[in-house]
């Protein structure tokens, strides 16, 4: 056989097997007016006049160089809908048939398909172009209330959806910038839906913040941190125990110009009892955060006032900083400021500036914790680290019955900042560093608030 009858012999047989592979011929079936060739369904859910199809089909040249495809097709009758998609799935709040899916041939917007005088309507969202984020359970938002779902961005609030007419509401920024709280986990909406309550985590909040649609913005007020509990398994609402926490203890209030609030409950002028509030905030995690100094916050201590409002803060300094009206002390040292911030580990915390030697603060803060019979590990009271061992491991065990931890947080903290100038100070619900600043004072610095009896 020569070459030339060789390569028509082998085109013949390609022609053959293709035109024999099952994939490419007609589809057949009650649905075949809606399918291309080499499509099949494999699976239809009826509702109404809609249908949901799971179609299967194959891509490439014969059955020896295709690949195997899924997707669904809604249809309308022998009409249809939207031809590809992901995932489609009936918004069953509604009585009618409603459906959310997200267009393929639309780089994934998300749309809204119901009915309307007997016709199929698509209503497109656009806030759904810059994406957002679902789970293999949830993947077209999250059920906050019946007919309004929550969609959450990457490291954005995300959007709100309601039906019906159609509503999708862009959530404002609570913050924008690396030093910033980072603020995006929606907890609450105000009672007349034109207010957003934010944490700063929808697993262990620690800070709550209100924002309105137009962006106007509340002072943060930081929270004992609260462990949720963990969900059910996989397929649960990741959002649920946050938005039940919620419901418990963030009590909506309107001020007397008309604009909505959060007042946390157990937060209140006072609420940490006998004692210096600011010291509270650095020996007591659980008391300590009970307060919080906005000026324009009834749930806040008076006598405090932003630092902006006295045209003395640098650049760079973050965009939470208070200052004392009157004259304030702490660990026997004049308060300078008090900045909100979060700098390490992922929790808001306190930065106190007092105008006295580190030496003398680490003294004065010893000396508090002895008499209040916190127990506390000082790092510079620990022996140096030998080999791979981690820093103060034993001095942690004994004074805070610290187990062994998964996670080791807090283990890697202390090896992080062994060679860095200054004490850190471990208690039993945050580690907090005495270091000396620029203008020759002390900086008190929270770097973790956490049971540390828990497991990481």
């Amino acid at each position: 056989m020569t070459t030339s009858a060789r390569c028509c012999w082998w085109g013949t047989a390609l022609l053959v097997l293709a035109g024999c592979n099952p994939f490419t011929e007609p589809p057949k079936g009650q649905y075949a007016e809606v399918l291309e060739r080499g499509e099949k369904v494999t699976e239809a859910l009826q509702y109404g006049h809609f249908t949901v199809l799971y179609v299967e089909y194959r891509q490439g040249g014969g059955s020896l160089m295709s690949a195997e495809h899924q997707s669904m097709r809604l249809i309308h009758g022998d009409q249809v809908v939207v031809r590809q998609a992901d995932f489609i799935e009936r918004w069953t709040d509604f009585a009618e048939p409603v459906y959310l899916a997200r267009l393929q041939d639309q780089q994934g917007v998300l749309a809204l398909v119901h009915e309307q005088q007997d016709k199929p309507v698509v209503e497109k969202i656009a806030a759904s172009a810059e994406g957002y984020q679902g789970t293999d359970k949830y993947l077209h938002g999250f059920p906050l209330s019946p007919g309004k779902r929550y969609f959450p961005g990457q490291q954005s609030p995300g959007f709100l959806v309601s039906a019906f007419p159609l509503k999708a509401t862009v959530l404002p920024r609570a913050l924008d910038g690396g030093d910033s709280l980072q603020l995006h986990a929606l907890a609450s909406v105000s009672p007349d839906g034109k207010s957003f309550a934010y944490v700063d985590s929808a697993a262990a909040p620690a800070v709550v913040m209100v924002v309105d649609g137009d962006g106007k913005r509340r002072e943060p007020i930081p929270l004992p941190r609260i462990y949720l509990p963990q969900l059910a398994d996989e397929y649960a609402n990741p959002y649920q125990p946050l938005w039940d926490w919620s419901r418990a203890v963030l009590a909506w209030r309107k001020s007397g110009a008309g604009s909505w609030d959060v007042l946390p409950s157990g937060t209140a002028p006072g609420a940490a009892g006998a004692g210096n509030v600011v010291e509270q905030l650095f020996i007591d995690e659980q008391s300590g955060y009970r307060n919080c100094f906005a000026a324009a916050n009834a749930a806040c201590l008076p006598g405090w006032r932003a630092a902006s409002a006295t045209g003395k803060d640098a650049a760079g300094t973050p965009p939470f900083a208070y200052v004392p009206t009157a004259p304030v002390n702490a660990f026997g040292a004049p308060v300078s400021q008090l900045l909100l911030s979060k700098t390490c580990c992922g929790v808001a915390s306190y930065h106190l500036y007092l105008d006295a030697a580190p030496a003398a603060v680490v003294a004065q803060l010893s000396a508090r914790l002895q008499s209040g019979k916190i127990p506390f590990v000082r790092t510079d009271q620990c022996p140096p680290r030998r080999g791979n061992e981690d820093k103060c491991a034993a001095q942690l065990a004994e004074k805070l019955k610290r187990p062994e931890s998964q996670g080791r947080e807090l283990e890697q903290l202390l090896n992080t900042l062994e060679p860095q100038q200054g004490v850190v100070f471990v208690m039993p619900t945050m580690a907090v560093a005495v270091r000396a600043n620029e203008q020759g004072g002390s900086i008190i610095q929270t770097l973790m608030r956490a049971d540390f009896s828990r497991q990481d």
